[in-house]
């Protein structure tokens, strides 16, 4: 099995601990050992080797690629850094490296954000397996079962129940208000991770049938040409959206996505002072509560 890690984004939220220059999923966070980046190469180790890894992201990014791998004791495969000349959103991404991977052939496909953080890897990759025996037929998107209403995500509803715990996709929900995130929650629907694993042939019939324009566009050319041709728009509104060949596996894991600062509320509780305040060194407050002090 093939990976695919997009680490591209600017992850301009968090500015200025993530900015453009320096985004989040390359930095090392207070208590832990490696970067989100790194953490999410080495989830993807437990069912890809080295070579089977691909990483679509900035050219600006490149040292960062190289540098945060070897961290880890790997010799970098260069075929599998694929730099994107500009930003085109999540579907261009994606299927850039569906392609380079298809040089070599089909393959059944994991794709990953490399800005999460998952607390139990050895869970999560046991469960990720779980996945493969649907790709034949679908292309499969990762759920996440609701801890809280949350206002941040997108959520999906299930369908029709399938074998080896997936269903059927309904349904999928735009970031709700928080009153409808309640009704959401109690309902049973999941949060919609940004997380897929298809076959890559399965995977680029839906992409010619429904986002012709990209398909298009990567058929021939230059990956500077094909990336000034296709449209700009994310695999949800390309693909997900529109294709039948669409189910959900829930995972049963501690996910959290650090979008924003708010985010890492529930992340350091053992850094929290009784008024909720948030510091990794001596720091003083005075008449302050709900903070999150970093430097």
């Amino acid at each position: 099995m093939k990976s695919i890690i997009l680490a591209g984004g600017s992850g301009t939220r968090l500015w200025p601990l993530s900015r453009g220059t320096y985004p989040k999923q390359f930095v090392t966070f207070p208590g832990m050992e490696h970067s989100l980046f790194q953490m999410v190469y080495t989830r993807c180790l437990a069912f890809s080797k080295p070579e089977e890894i691909y990483i679509v992201s900035n050219a600006a990014y490149e040292s960062f690629l190289y540098t945060q791998i070897e961290d880890l004791g790997i010799k970098v495969s260069p075929h599998t850094i694929l730099l994107e000349p500009m930003a085109k959103n999540t579907l261009p991404a994606i299927y850039y490296g569906v392609k380079e991977i298809q040089k070599e052939g089909d393959d059944v496909v994991a794709v990953f954000p490399s800005d999460h953080l998952i607390r139990d890897p050895e869970s999560f990759s046991s469960q990720i397996a779980k996945a493969i025996p649907q790709t034949e037929n679908n292309i499969i998107t990762f759920g996440i079962t609701p801890t809280s209403p949350e206002t941040a995500y997108g959520y999906i509803k299930q369908g029709k129940p399938l074998s080896g715990g997936a269903f059927m996709v309904d349904q999928f929900k735009e970031k709700p208000t928080l009153d409808v995130a309640k009704g959401y929650v109690d309902r049973g629907y999941l949060w919609n991770s940004g997380m897929f694993m298809f076959r890559t042939d399965l995977f680029s019939e839906q992409v010619r049938l429904h986002a012709p324009g990209v398909y298009e566009a990567f058929a021939s050319g230059t990956v500077e040409e094909s990336f000034e041709k296709t449209p700009r728009i994310s695999i949800d509104y390309g693909v997900l959206e529109k294709t039948n060949h669409i189910a959900v596996l829930p995972l049963q894991i501690v996910w959290n996505d650090l979008g924003s600062f708010t985010a890492f509320d529930g992340e350091y509780d053992q850094y929290k002072d009784d008024h909720g305040n948030i510091s990794f060194h001596d720091d003083l407050f005075i008449d302050a509560s709900s903070n999150l002090v970093y430097s």
